[in-house]
């Protein structure tokens, strides 16, 4: 993944610009951990008090990229567990008169959230952390802390 410049302005930045007025585009990427109820729940907030339109999105990993998803059993297990993930989390959202779409992606999981968000046009991305610390995080390093590194846009991280 390559960091944008600061203060550039991207093709698809000035693309989303020249569009407007258009409603606000927010990316939400869940996993289905403890964090996601809150992430559902204060994004689908944001969205009812702004009009935005809400994007859920799973991404599977363990694929090397979105471009050679495979046709495994393993794969299809994980694919019916992130609709699983989904389904609630909009069933959720519609609950709270919140509308959203569904999105399943694969390959490592902040490229995707970053490729996703810049190729489609999203203003933002509201995600959760799981405040991972310590040497943990510095061996491993987190989704959170490489999406906010890398997006072409805002991202808030939900604590």
């Amino acid at each position: 993944m390559e960091r944008p410049e600061e203060g550039k302005v991207t093709k698809n930045q000035e693309k989303r610009w020249e569009d407007e007025p258009r409603k606000l585009r927010i990316l939400v990427p869940i996993d289905g951990s403890e964090m996601t109820d809150l992430v559902v729940k204060r994004s689908g907030q944001f969205t009812r008090w702004a009009d935005a339109e809400l994007t859920l999105l799973v991404v599977i990993e363990d694929v090397v990229s979105h471009k050679e998803i495979p046709s495994t059993p393993i794969y299809e297990e994980k694919k019916k567990v992130a609709e699983k993930i989904l389904r609630k989390a909009k069933k959720d959202l519609n609950d709270h008169g919140v509308e959203c779409k569904t999105r399943i992606a694969a390959g490592p999981v902040a490229e995707e959230i970053v490729r996703i968000a810049e190729e489609e046009g999203f203003h933002g991305i509201f995600m959760g952390s799981r405040g991972l610390r310590g040497l943990k995080r510095m061996l491993l390093g987190s989704v959170a802390d490489d999406v906010v590194r890398y997006a072409h846009c805002p991202v808030l991280i939900i604590r």
